[in-house]
C-alpha cells in the first residue's frame, strides 16, 4: 500500500467521521480490502452491520426495485419512485462486502462479493430469491465492476489481476479473460444497447470500449475524466461516468467525446463510485462511505437512506436504452 493511497484513506475516514457516518471507532477491529487505486483501499468492520431493512425481497414484489450494494449491510432494496425512501428489503446470504451490481433481462440480480483476500465471487439471485442459484469464483479474486449483456453474458472487472473476465450465461468458468495491464486498472463496467462493453480505468484516467463479440480494447477518447470509476447507460445510450478524483459525474450523449454537462450537486468530494439507471431513467450515484443520490437528467431527485457504505447500483426492470 503506497503513501498516496494511505493519505486518501485517511481523508475518507476523516470525512466519514465528520459527517456522522464513522467507519471505525477506537475499539473496533477493521479489515482493509483492495479497492480502486484512486479511491484507496476499502475499509469495513470485521463484524458487518446488520441492515436496517426488512430481510429478503418485498412480500409483494414492487414493479420497480432499486438495488444498492452496501459494504456493511449487504444488498438493500428500495422503491425508486419514493423520494428519500428507506429500504423495503435486503439480501445478505453468501454476501461478503458487496461491490458491483447488475440485473439481467429476466430480472436476476448479480452481486460482486469482494470477500476477504483472494475469495471474491459473483453471486446470482433469481427474482424473489435471497439465496444464490449460481456462485462464480473461477478466475475471480477481487471483483468490482459488473455488467450483463442482452445474451446473458457476464463481464466482471477483477482488480487484483487487472483483468476483465467474461462468462457465458449460467456458466461459472470464464470463456475469455482480457488483460488490462497495458490500459490501466479496470473498475466500473457499463454495457450499451449494442452489447459493447465499456470499462472505466481510474489509474489511466480513461474509459475503454470492447466492441461486442471481440477482445479488442479501444480507447474511447473521452475528455474531462479524472479518476473515472463508474460507467452507466441510460435511455438513448446516454453515458454517465463518475469521477472519484473531482467529485463529479460527466454526461456524454452516445458517440460524443466531450461531456454535454457535469453533475456536481450532491456528489461527495471523496466518494463517487458506481452508479446506475432505473427503468424510469432516473440515475442513482453511490457516494462511497456516505449516501446514494438520485438525478432526473441532471436535476437532483432523491437521496436514499438506511445504509452507510454504498458502492454498487442496479435496478429492475432495466432501462430501455
Amino acid at each position: 500500500m503506497n503513501i498516496a493511497r494511505l493519505s486518501v484513506l485517511g481523508a475518507a475516514l476523516a470525512v466519514a467521521a465528520c459527517s456522522g457516518n464513522s467507519l471505525v471507532s477506537a475499539t473496533s477491529e477493521v479489515r482493509v480490502l483492495p479497492g480502486p487505486a484512486v479511491a484507496g483501499p476499502i475499509v469495513v468492520r470485521r463484524n458487518a452491520l446488520k441492515p436496517n431493512a426488512p430481510s429478503g425481497w418485498p412480500a409483494r414484489r414492487h414493479r420497480a426495485i432499486l438495488f444498492v450494494a452496501d459494504e456493511r449491510a449487504g444488498v438493500l432494496m428500495y422503491d425508486p419512485s419514493v423520494r428519500n425512501g428507506s429500504p423495503i428489503g435486503s439480501i445478505t446470504s453468501e454476501i461478503d462486502v458487496p461491490a458491483g451490481l447488475a440485473v439481467d433481462r429476466n430480472g436476476a440480480l448479480y452481486v460482486d462479493s469482494e470477500g476477504t483476500g483472494a475469495s471474491g465471487t459473483v453471486n446470482v439471485y433469481p427474482p424473489g430469491q435471497s439465496s444464490p442459484s449460481l456462485v462464480i469464483s473461477n478466475g475471480i479474486d477481487g471483483p468490482y465492476g459488473i455488467g450483463v449483456d442482452s445474451n446473458g453474458n457476464v463481464f466482471v472487472s477483477d482488480v487484483p489481476n487487472n483483468t476483465v473476465n467474461a462468462y457465458h450465461a449460467g456458466q461459472s468458468s470464464p470463456y475469455e479473460t482480457i488483460s488490462f495491464n497495458a490500459y490501466g486498472q479496470p473498475v466500473g463496467i457499463g454495457i450499451d444497447a449494442n452489447d459493447n462493453v465499456w470499462v472505466a480505468c481510474d489509474t489511466s484516467n480513461k474509459v475503454f470500449e470492447i466492441p461486442a463479440g471481440t477482445t479488442q480494447v479501444k480507447d474511447a477518447g473521452l475528455t474531462g475524466l479524472d479518476g473515472p470509476i463508474g460507467v452507466a447507460f441510460g435511455k438513448n445510450d446516454v453515458m454517465y461516468v463518475s469521477n472519484f478524483a473531482i467529485g463529479a459525474v460527466n454526461v456524454y450523449p452516445y458517440g460524443a467525446k466531450s461531456p454535454s454537462s457535469t453533475i456536481t450537486a450532491g456528489i461527495e468530494r471523496y466518494g463517487p463510485s458506481l452508479g446506475g439507471f432505473t427503468a424510469a431513467n432516473i440515475y442513482f450515484q453511490s457516494n462511497q462511505y456516505l449516501d446514494v443520490e438520485g438525478y432526473d437528467g441532471q436535476a437532483w431527485y432523491s437521496m436514499v437512506s438506511g445504509g452507510g457504505a454504498p458502492l454498487g447500483i442496479a435496478s429492475s426492470p432495466l432501462v430501455r436504452k
